[in-house]
């Protein structure tokens, strides 16, 4: 059956539009038509009926005249001419009760009526209303009503009058309100194909679109955008949930060949200072013990070094990816915070910089793996007591948020700040702002402490922000949910 279907959806969707119309039209056709021929029918027996009723009483005296001697039958065939008048088709016979014809416009004159030839003449006979009727086909093929009705004058049964009526002119007037009515329904039936035809049209329209934009952006188009049709209602979501899929997907490859750029820019770095190096004591600094000594000490800080942000990129990879996320497990925020800490403090007491701890009481328990919890921690406060000068000060502050439902934490440094231009992109992977940040001990980091902070944060379900002010210091903010 599919592959009777065209393949074009709009097209699909005129021809089920077309079929709905035509099989309506087809349905109009049969029951209206049956409906309409037989309330013609109907009323045509109800009109005549009553014709009938009016004619015998109009020729209960002259026929009791004709059967007693007294009249003609001129007399009786003049009353049935008036009524004739209007209906040239109307054909009449006048039975005894014993079923012999006595008068008839027929011609050649009909023989005895019995039961089977003529019933509705006994039913009028013998039935109490004194009429009876059927619908036939007469020889010609033309539908025909006969009907007859019971004749009686002074409690005196005469007979019956038995009318012949051919129904054409009444079925030719049901067949014109038919064609009519169908030819109506047919102007319907257009009209719906003709909406269904411009439904189709703003439904596919925009799938068709979407198609187009999905070629482009698989051949590298990444601008590529669907417009967005105001109507229907779900296109519109569909449309624009593909745009918003498209823009991250732009975004994330962007960061992709940043990212790749980058890398290659920070390990091609060291990468050169151990080949300088190499070199150097391939031309000759092998002899000199003290100069070998050192190029190999500055050889291993750089291996060290490769070591160290190639370790980086795999944790930012493993966490980005949520392997570790089914490790959650309810922790002690502020336990960890004063772990690291205390961690941190002979290394800020190294570097001339004062550490401070301040825990708000309260809830502190929050859903998290605490490895990555304390590697975030490390790098925050890390970076703080690397960015703060000789006499400095570094803070840890955890509280509850404004509606209790989050931990605040702050790590506050008095350090040299960070640029406005800068601030935004902080989080970014290898981004570094040595160029106006000041640092205060040998630069041994890889540029992704920051960035893997925020992943961590955000593969629990926090936030993290940053602000600065220069020649004031920096402050990191880091929100989690807490345990109901």
């Amino acid at each position: 059956m599919s592959r009777l279907l065209p393949r074009s959806l709009r097209l699909r969707l005129i021809l089920s539009h077309l079929f709905v119309a035509v099989v309506g039209v087809a349905l109009i056709a049969v029951y209206a038509g049956k409906s309409i021929f037989e309330a013609a029918r109907h009323q045509s027996a109800h009109n005549y009926e009553e014709l009938a009723f009016a004619l015998t009483n109009d020729l209960e005296r002259p026929l009791a005249d004709l059967l007693s001697g007294q009249g003609s039958a001129q007399e009786v065939e003049a009353v049935i001419q008036r009524y004739r008048t209007n209906l040239p088709w109307l054909q009449y016979t006048i039975y005894l009760p014993d079923g012999v014809a006595l008068l008839s416009s027929q011609d050649p004159f009909p023989p005895r009526a019995d039961a089977n030839t003529q019933p509705e003449v006994f039913r009028a006979l013998e039935d109490d209303l004194g009429e009876g009727d059927r619908f036939r086909t007469n020889a010609q093929g033309i539908e025909t009503l006969y009907l007859a009705v019971r004749l009686r004058h002074a409690e005196q049964l005469l007979g019956a009058l038995h009318l012949e009526i051919s129904l054409e002119p009444v079925m030719t007037g049901a067949r014109r309100s038919l064609i009519l009515l169908v030819l109506g329904a047919s102007l319907v039936a257009m009209g719906v194909s003709m909406i269904g035809y411009m439904l189709a049209g703003n439904i596919s329209k925009p799938i068709t679109s979407l198609t187009h934009i999905s070629e482009r952006l698989s051949k590298g188009d990444l601008q590529a955008r669907a417009p967005v049709p105001e109507k229907p209602y779900e296109l519109n979501q569909l449309t624009r949930a593909f745009n918003t899929m498209a823009g991250q997907l732009q975004s994330h490859l962007e960061e992709l060949q940043s990212f790749v750029a980058n890398a290659s820019h920070e390990l091609r770095t060291p990468l050169t200072a151990v080949k300088l190096r190499v070199e150097a004591l391939r031309g000759g600094a092998l002899e000199e013990p003290q100069v070998a000594m050192q190029f190999l000490a500055e050889i291993e800080s750089e291996v060290d070094r490769l070591s160290h942000m190639v370790n980086d990129m795999l944790d930012l990879s493993r966490i980005e990816a949520g392997l570790d996320s089914s490790k959650h497990i309810p922790m002690d925020l502020a336990m960890a915070v004063y772990e690291v800490y205390e961690t941190f403090t002979a290394r800020a007491e190294k570097a001339g910089v004062s550490l401070h701890c301040q825990v708000a009481p309260g809830p502190s328990l929050i859903m998290g793996n605490e490895d990555q919890i304390r590697r975030m921690l490390y790098n925050l406060v890390d970076n703080a007591i690397k960015y703060t000068p000789h006499g400095g000060k570094v803070e840890m502050v955890l509280q509850s948020g404004p509606h209790g439902d989050t931990l605040c934490l702050a790590v506050k440094d008095t350090g040299f700040g960070i640029a406005p231009a800068h601030l935004p992109h902080v989080f970014e992977r290898f981004y570094r702002v040595e160029a106006t940040r000041p640092r205060y001990g040998p630069p041994q980091g890889s540029g992704l402490g920051l960035p893997i902070a925020k992943s961590i944060v955000e593969i629990h379900g926090g936030k993290i922000s940053a602000s600065s002010q220069l020649g004031v210091g920096t402050t990191f903010w880091v929100e989690f949910p807490v345990i109901a």
